[in-house]
């Protein structure tokens, strides 16, 4: 794999079941950056063992996981040290939303668990460095993920349409044609630039 270093994150490696789009949505990252930052590995033939380069969410944004483990279960936050986790995001985490790092639990593990992404938790936890976790450590789990900041315009790839750029941003096919007014649908090619809407 040919890793951009301004590009890459972190690394995460393929396990069974997984699929592009899969970690895409496990990781908080879109789809299309996950498939720039990794030109060498074709989509159809992704392999358990492959290593993948995680970009970036968006430039204010950090890594993620690893590998699947054993379970972390719901803490009522007995220990209060690190879990509010503001850590200048404004994000306060609830009592019953906190879990205690079992011995050899990593991030990922804590996504699959609770099925959150590295962004989610990041953002929840963001005075954690949550590469290096250690049994005992308490970290916040939202209840639901948080969404990654869209950009306000992308550019259109090879293989993009209105339909997968509708997909891949989880927006209206109808939100994106009326915030592009001078677009038909068969205009979204390669090259042009879209709005997303807000």
């Amino acid at each position: 794999m040919s890793e951009t270093q301004t590009n890459c994150d972190y690394r995460y490696t393929v396990r069974r079941g997984d699929s592009f789009y899969l970690i895409a949505q496990r990781t908080g990252v879109q789809l299309r950056d996950l498939l720039e930052a990794n030109p060498d590995i074709p989509p159809a033939r992704l392999t358990v063992g492959d290593v993948l380069c995680i970009p970036y969410c968006n430039t204010a944004d950090t890594p993620a996981a690893d590998q699947p483990g054993q379970d972390g279960g719901n803490t009522n936050g007995g220990n209060d040290s690190g879990g509010n986790a503001d850590g200048g995001t404004g994000y306060v985490c609830p009592a019953n939303r906190r879990a205690v790092v079992q011995e050899g639990q990593t991030a990922s593990d804590l996504q699959l668990r609770y099925n959150l992404s590295y962004h989610t938790l990041k953002t929840a936890n963001a005075d954690k460095d949550l590469d290096n976790l250690n049994g005992g450590d308490i970290v916040c789990v939202p209840e639901s993920n948080i969404a990654c900041p869209l950009p306000a315009s992308v550019v259109l790839g090879d293989s993009d349409t209105l339909e997968t750029i509708a997909t891949q941003y989880n927006v209206p096919i109808a939100s994106l044609l009326r915030v592009n007014p001078c677009l038909a649908p068969e205009d979204f090619t390669s090259g042009v630039t879209v709005r997303l809407p807000d």
